[in-house]
């Protein structure tokens, strides 16, 4: 009798138990935060019409009339990060476009879109905006996106740059150092994202949706917090982070979260997938690659394996005593490096 009334009272917890976790799970998606004081989602940019209807946003800045360059954000970002370049932009002539991909900022999202489906946006967009041929320069997540667009439009593109980008985890030959080592690569949450993309995207929906309201509640703590990874963070990071940009870091990350998670969710996935198109199809244009020696984000043995299976790469750019954020310290040098072999 004691046994029966002990697993009554068991079953009844355990149903308990589920039903509120059920419960949080369900308030934590239809929860809609909003930034905290002092921040605010932007109206900056502009939107253009694609011909499957989907909105695109982007954001002009630098020289008007200087060299076209498309620059793809990171995962999360949005249109705002090319701010951070436009004084540079003005004194290097560079006209630098940076576009919300679908599901960030106010862009459209896009169901099951791949790498290939933004080749076709960056064209509709150059297209409309008068832009034979352009370069592309993609960051970190955005890196990939630099090296498809280059892949699909080798006549349009003049150059090609990868700065602390990612690369095909999936890839049979990907460095198993890089997915061992002690960077984010190799770490524990890395391999659930890996785990993640091939069989549960509710996981990492569920990740980024919580991370999502702990950044509008607090985005600069966030920003502060080294994003609270399992890895040490080198000190140009650090400082990118606490000191020289974090309220412009924080702002522009509550823009890439505007509209919920969908974008990172599928930026993420998509670096954990097989990649739709050969990187030693890239024939052209040249492809320049850049990253920090001490980048603990991406380990810097992408960059070789990158370069080296990019046909038109011929050796990537180690910078010493930087990390992820090598694009900010090192921006005059990357973009003198692009127009040297602009043609």
């Amino acid at each position: 009798m004691l046994t029966k009334r002990l697993l009554r009272i068991f079953s009844f917890s355990l149903i308990g138990l589920l039903v509120f976790i059920s419960l949080a799970v369900v308030g934590l998606f239809v929860y809609e935060p909003s930034p905290s004081e002092g921040f605010a989602f932007s109206s900056m940019g502009k939107t253009i019409q694609l011909s499957d209807g989907r909105t695109l946003a982007y954001l002009e800045g630098g020289d008007p009339n200087g060299r076209p360059v498309f620059y793809f954000h990171g995962g999360p970002g949005s249109r705002l990060e090319g701010q951070l370049f436009d004084e540079l932009n003005q004194k290097l002539r560079i006209r630098m476009i940076v576009a919300d991909r679908p599901g960030y900022g106010l862009s459209d999202n896009q169901e099951n879109r791949t790498y290939l489906n933004w080749a076709e946006d960056v064209a509709e967009l150059a297209d409309q905006l008068g832009f034979e041929r352009f370069g592309v320069l993609g960051y970190s997540s955005g890196g990939p996106y630099a090296a498809v667009v280059a892949h699909q439009l080798p006549q349009r593109v003049a150059v090609a740059v990868i700065v602390a980008g990612e690369g095909p985890y999936a890839s049979d030959d990907y460095p198993s150092s890089v997915l061992n080592s002690a960077t984010f690569n190799g770490s524990g949450m890395n391999k659930m994202m890996v785990w993640s993309a091939n069989h549960a995207p509710w996981f990492m929906r569920t990740l980024f949706t919580a991370s999502r309201i702990l950044l509008f509640r607090d985005p600069v703590g966030v920003s502060e917090s080294e994003g609270g990874f399992d890895f040490e963070m080198p000190v140009k990071d650090k400082q990118f982070f606490t000191r020289d940009f974090s309220h412009e870091i924080s702002a522009e990350q509550i823009e890439a979260f505007r509209q919920g998670v969908e974008g990172m969710t599928r930026d993420l996935t998509l670096e954990r997938l097989d990649w739709p198109f050969a990187l030693e199809e890239i024939h052209s244009p040249t492809v320049l690659v850049f990253h920090g020696y001490e980048d603990t984000t991406v380990h810097p043995a992408v960059a070789e394996y990158m370069c080296k299976r990019i046909t038109s790469c011929a050796s990537p750019t180690i910078f010493p005593g930087e990390g992820h954020s090598v694009i900010y310290y090192r921006y005059n040098e990357i973009i003198q490096a692009m127009l040297e072999v602009w043609k």
